[in-house]
C-alpha cells in the first residue's frame, strides 16, 4: 500500500486523525514535524529563525523521503514547495483534510509563536488570507478531499484491506 499523506492547514486536525486511523486500523503513523525535530535536534519555530522557511521546505522534503510509514502527517505547508508536491503526488495517497478556517481557527489562536512558525504574529484576519492561498494547493495535490474524520479513516482501512 502507498503511504497516506494528512494535509491541511494548521488546526485541520491531521496528527490527530492520523493517530486515530492508525490506531483503528493497526497501521504505523508518523508526525512528520516531530520526526523533523527529532532528525534535526532542534524545533521547527527554531530552524525556520535560525535558517528560514526555504531551509526548512528543503529538509522538510528530505525528511519525507527518508521516512517510512503508513500514514504521516505533513506540516500545513508542506506541498507549497513544488518538488515536495510532485514527490507526494507519484509516492502517496494525499488526503486534504478541508477543515473550515474558523475550526482551524479556534484550535491554533492560543498556541503561542513557539509552536506555529507560520501564524506567529499574525491576525485572524492574515491567518484566513494564507488559509486561502493554501488552500488551492490542497485542493491541487489531493487524491481525496474530505472534511469528515471517520471518512478518512474508513478510506484508510479500506486502501489496506484493497492492499491485503
Amino acid at each position: 500500500m502507498k503511504p497516506v499523506y494528512l494535509y491541511g492547514f494548521m488546526g485541520s486536525g491531521k496528527s490527530y486523525t492520523g493517530r486515530k486511523a492508525a490506531s483503528e486500523t493497526g497501521l504505523c503513523f508518523v508526525d512528520l514535524d516531530e520526526y523533523i525535530t527529532k532528525r534535526e535536534g532542534i524545533n521547527i519555530p527554531e530552524i525556520f529563525k535560525t535558517r528560514g522557511e526555504k531551509f526548512f521546505r528543503s529538509v522538510e522534503l528530505k525528511a519525507l523521503q527518508e521516512v517510512e510509514s503508513d500514514i504521516i502527517s505533513l506540516g500545513g505547508g508542506a506541498l507549497t514547495n513544488p518538488e515536495t508536491a510532485l514527490y507526494a503526488k507519484e509516492h502517496a495517497i494525499v488526503i486534504f483534510l478541508n477543515t473550515p478556517f474558523d475550526i482551524c481557527f479556534e484550535r491554533i489562536k492560543n498556541d503561542g509563536d513557539d509552536k506555529r512558525p507560520n501564524a506567529a504574529g499574525k491576525s485572524k484576519e492574515e491567518l484566513f488570507t494564507l488559509y486561502k492561498v493554501r488552500e488551492e494547493h490542497y485542493k491541487k495535490t489531493a487524491d481525496y478531499i474530505l472534511t469528515d474524520e471517520r471518512e478518512i479513516i474508513d478510506l484508510i482501512g479500506r486502501k489496506k484491506h484493497d492492499y491485503l
